[in-house]
């Protein structure tokens, strides 16, 4: 506020006055920074805190020798004199005396030996500075080796099913007795007893893997993924779609042809290669029965040649390799299992959902697979879906009423209509006169 003639007044705050200013530096937190001392003013009805006082540190701008002697009778680890404040005291728990007094000013040195600790855990052993060595899986003989800052103290009462303790001690006490010019090359041999161990293997779970599959990390990771699959008939199923039954049965029945199978080559098909042929370069890596689980893996869980490989410990180029020659086998020898039944059958199987719709021949719809964007910007157009909005191909697919696939067109182009899939997939050959077939509002085929 100014007056008239433009001065400044100041009007005294009556509030900041001496008495004010002592209530809210009484009021002021005080904790000790002695060493492990847990007093707190806050905590006035403790036991702990009967009597106690707080006297502030001397202040470095004034008393920088004092505060130096309070500082380093502290003992704190990296409390320096930077740390001293208007919030740093010790309580007269520290003091000959009781306060500081002329005689002795300064407060008692802390140490390990006079700190008390209320709640302290057990002192660990070093990891680094102890070596095990395992006898039986349930008691084990062990040889500790420990520095010399902390030694131990056996007693011969102590049960051997009890861990050893080990209590820590300042150097000043260790000096009266010995001279530990190299404390690290000093070390103390003490057997002790342990009931526990580190890790539950044993022998009878590693004997499963041969001497190759820790040598070889790409088998043991197809040992190891093989173990998983077919550990129960839930992880079979999801890993492959298959139950364990079925597919040991599909494997028996393709096992002789997939050992004498020509292997696809993208380069030239005439001189491709059969799986019993010699030939220069690795090792054929994979068994028939990895083969046939990674094609079962990719059709059930649509993972690419990357995560197939690094599954089982093998190049991108290998896992297409096998998979392109797989699925040729498998649509070459399991192609009888999709045929188109005859009405009697169908009508021996009808379920009754049907009843209304008793000359229903077959269910169809098309489907489409995604594929990669061709280089070519005419096979760009030809693949493009509208629908999808994505390169794709295309099929069209027929079941019975009881859920049986009964027809599967080959592909075509994701650009062509669903109406020109079933004029030109051969589709309309198997039909006969009087038969009901099912589609969606997608088939516009009513008029022809």
């Amino acid at each position: 506020m100014r007056n008239v003639s433009g001065q400044r007044h100041v009007i005294p705050d009556k509030s900041l006055n001496r008495e004010n200013i002592n209530k809210v530096t009484n009021n002021m937190v005080k904790r000790c920074v002695w060493g492990t001392c847990n007093s707190d003013d806050r905590y006035k009805d403790k036991p702990h805190m009967s009597g106690v006082e707080f006297f502030p540190i001397p202040k470095p701008k004034t008393r920088m020798q004092e505060t130096l002697q309070w500082v380093k009778a502290c003992g704190r680890k990296n409390y320096t004199v930077a740390n001293v404040n208007k919030h740093a005291y010790v309580c007269s728990k520290h003091f000959i005396d009781g306060r500081p007094t002329a005689m002795h000013p300064y407060p008692t040195i802390a140490t390990l030996s006079n700190q008390v600790v209320h709640k302290s855990r057990k002192l660990p052993f070093d990891r680094a500075m102890t070596k095990t060595i395992m006898t039986t899986p349930t008691k084990t003989q062990t040889e500790v080796w420990m520095d010399v800052q902390a030694y131990v103290t056996v007693d011969n009462n102590t049960p051997t099913d009890q861990p050893l303790q080990a209590t820590a001690h300042s150097c000043e006490e260790l000096k009266g007795d010995h001279s530990y010019t190299k404390p690290v090359e000093q070390k103390v041999k003490i057997q002790t007893n342990s009931v526990s161990v580190q890790t539950e293997i044993s022998f009878d779970d590693m004997s499963p893997y041969s001497d190759g599959c820790f040598k070889d990390r790409g088998e043991f990771k197809r040992q190891f993924i093989m173990d998983d699959i077919f550990k129960s008939d839930k992880t079979c199923k999801f890993y492959t779609g298959l139950s364990l039954a079925m597919f040991t049965w599909l494997f028996s029945f393709l096992q002789d042809k997939a050992r004498n199978m020509v292997y696809w080559n993208s380069v030239n098909t005439n001189e491709r290669e059969s799986s019993e042929t010699l030939k220069p370069g690795p090792k054929r890596m994979l068994t028939i029965k990895e083969e046939l689980a990674i094609t079962l893996i990719r059709l059930r869980r649509g993972f690419d040649t990357k995560s197939l490989g690094n599954m089982f410990g093998m190049s991108e180029s290998s896992v297409s390799r096998i998979f392109n020659t797989w699925i040729n086998l498998v649509s070459h020898e399991l192609n009888f299992l999709i045929r188109w039944p005859s009405m009697e059958q169908i009508r021996n199987k009808l379920p009754k959902c049907f009843k209304y719709f008793p000359k229903t021949r077959c269910i169809i719809d098309c489907t489409e697979f995604f594929t990669q964007r061709p280089s070519l910007p005419s096979a760009q157009r030809i693949t493009y879906s509208q629908y999808k909005h994505h390169n794709t191909f295309k099929c069209l697919v027929g079941i019975t009423p009881s859920g049986t696939f009964s027809f599967v067109s080959d592909l075509f182009t994701g650009s062509i209509s669903d109406k020109k899939i079933v004029q030109d997939s051969g589709f309309l050959d198997n039909i006969q006169f009087g038969d009901d077939i099912m589609a969606d509002r997608g088939f516009l085929i009513r008029g022809n």
